[in-house]
């Protein structure tokens, strides 16, 4: 779902108890599994000299990139996933700035996106479009109808899992395979997620009216993490609004304090008819050791050359920066039973602070690093 219904994918090995590893799907499967249970318990893999077979696109070859690639997706950050969350109001950069950087927007409202016909939504699922979303912040919130009211058991299935980049960009074959192994009813995760009164319009699509609802974002967050990254390991969330998430987590596991921040860089919403109800969110995760320093930039200006490698020693690793978008197509099947489609693409993003990020960023042109699929069964509680 979304709107921080948070959706929960794993992204790459790693029990779901892991050292965590990608929270950010609101409210349909909280992408918080693709954010907190996305990497392989924090651990460097070694290089597979295998040949890959998958017949997804790959990068250019470089060695010293590939070394390097596992310290990069995987270091210290567990985290890697954060995704689907929230936002509100985006104007586009103009397209030299797209080019550089397709995913940065400003938070600023443009009618052009409002523009947009409806199907935008279903068609980025069902063609798997790579390219970064079109949309911006379309709205202050995701208003879903009337009848997503309640409280809901979530049963969401990995149904594929796709590295448009190759599995080098992805996190290895070896993150690929474990990633895949969660597909099916085996790798399902199960959790509660509470719709409330929202009482307030939404954004375009025709969505929004007085009886709209909205997700309860801070108790989904909570039971999407409890559930993907162990029962203790949420331990505070200090903010949870349509357009910020925080949290400070601790996963089974991972022996330290993580902080992740969701922040919704665009939004949009679709009413299809009085039975299907589409809508996606693109968020910023940014990860890290609690008491670390965040970054001060998150995103290199378009058109500067890479950042000079760091010639500190000790220097703490910066947190790991990711936008996703969570897309999610709803069907009303009866009153006490909805079923979604959801697609969570993951890109990655320039770093002023690591050349490596910058250079991987590069690599991956435009494309995402890790797209997953699922099917989500909501059942009616209250």
């Amino acid at each position: 779902g979304i709107g921080i219904g948070i959706v929960a994918a794993p992204s790459g090995g790693g029990a779901r108890t892991g050292t965590a590893a990608n929270i950010a799907s609101s409210i349909s499967r909280i992408s918080l599994r693709a954010a907190v249970v996305g990497s392989d318990d924090g651990a460097v893999r070694e290089r597979d000299d295998a040949d890959d077979d998958d017949d997804d696109d790959a990068p250019p070859s470089s060695s010293f990139l590939f070394d390097r690639r596992r310290m990069i997706l995987r270091r210290g950050v567990p985290l890697a996933g954060l995704a689907g969350l929230a936002a509100s109001a985006a104007l586009r950069p103009p397209p030299a700035a797209l080019a550089a950087n397709p995913m940065t927007r400003d938070l600023a409202t443009t009618s052009a996106n409002n523009d947009l016909e409806n199907g935008l939504l279903e068609s980025r699922v069902t063609e798997n479009v790579l390219s970064p979303p079109p949309y911006g912040l379309e709205g202050s919130d995701v208003y879903y109808p009337p009848w997503f009211a309640g409280v809901w058991t979530v049963d969401s299935i990995t149904s594929d899992v796709r590295a448009p980049c190759g599995p080098q960009l992805f996190g290895g074959n070896a993150t690929l395979a474990a990633a895949r192994r969660e597909i099916g009813p085996d790798g399902a995760l199960r959790y509660r997620s509470r719709f409330v009164p929202g009482g307030g319009g939404g954004g375009g699509g025709g969505g929004g009216s007085g009886g709209s609802v909205i997700a309860d974002r801070e108790y989904n967050v909570r039971e999407i993490v409890r559930a993907s990254m162990g029962s203790n390991a949420i331990v505070d969330v200090p903010l949870a609004t349509p357009n910020k998430l925080s949290c400070l987590l601790s996963p089974a596991g991972a022996g330290t304090l993580l902080t992740a921040e969701l922040i919704t860089l665009a939004r949009r919403q679709e009413t299809i008819d009085s039975s299907n109800f589409h809508c996606s969110e693109v968020v910023r995760q940014i990860v890290a050791p609690a008491g670390g320093e965040k970054p001060k930039t998150s995103v290199v200006v378009p058109g500067a050359s890479p950042p000079p490698p760091s010639s500190g020693g000790g220097a703490r690793a910066a947190p790991l920066l990711k936008e996703i978008e969570t897309a999610s197509l709803y069907t009303l099947v009866s009153p006490d039973r909805v079923q979604c489609r959801q697609r969570s693409a993951t890109f990655l993003l320039p770093s002023q602070q690591d050349p490596i990020a910058y250079q991987l960023w590069q690599m991956s042109r435009g494309r995402p690093i890790d797209v997953r699929f699922y099917d989500v069964t909501y059942t009616k509680v209250t």
